[in-house]
């Protein structure tokens, strides 16, 4: 039933669609039933420009699909160890860095960054050009927000989304210690800077 070839160091279902020409890929990755990646941006606005890159050892369940990028960034970045459950939309200029786990119909907007270790839950929906931050985890079902600071190492929940409380179970699961989780807030406020000023850069 579910029949996977070996391309470039890769396991790809025969059902996959992968725009090679476009993609820049490690070794590792594992494409599941009618996973699409490569499409154009959905972005009516802007072209496609660019490249996808991804990294080693990505787990991409059936029907994901993961967009070209536009001159935002001019790369979409999946990096190493994610783990993306069906349904999951990452759309164009967007980078999942590493240990991250979107669970099924997750949808990410246009130019959103999911830091280290996050964890979204089923149906969460981000608004474009979010940070999401490392050692996160976001309930089911909740609405991400253009407003909503997502810091590293709090959990959030709702619609519109709340900060809940501090992710100590994500924490100690993690062995992430203070100082460790100072430099991520740290990193979190340096990408937003830079978020704001490639916007305002763009306008």
């Amino acid at each position: 039933m579910l029949e996977y070839r070996k391309i470039r160091s890769n396991l790809v279902h025969k059902t996959a669609i992968i725009n090679w020409n476009k993609v820049v890929i490690g070794s590792g990755n594992k494409f599941g039933p009618y996973v699409v990646i490569g499409n154009d941006a959905q972005f009516p606005q802007k072209k496609s420009i660019g490249k996808i890159y991804i990294g080693n050892n990505n787990i991409f369940n059936e029907f994901v699909n993961v967009h070209l990028p536009t001159h935002l960034r001019k790369k979409t970045v999946i990096g190493n160890n994610n783990y993306f459950m069906n349904s999951v939309t990452i759309d164009h200029d967007c980078v999942i860095e590493n240990n991250v786990i979107l669970s099924s119909n997750t949808i990410l907007g246009g130019n959103i960054v999911i830091m280290n270790n996050a964890q979204l839950g089923m149906k969460t929906t981000v608004h474009q050009n979010q940070i999401i931050g490392s050692f996160s985890m976001i309930g089911m079902n909740s609405m991400i927000t253009k407003k909503l600071n997502v810091v590293p190492g709090y959990t959030y929940y709702g619609k519109p989304a709340k900060k809940i409380k501090k992710n100590l179970i994500g924490l100690k699961r993690n062995k992430i210690s203070s100082d460790i989780l100072k430099k991520e807030y740290i990193r979190y406020l340096a990408l937003k800077n830079e978020k704001k000023n490639s916007h305002t850069s763009s306008l």
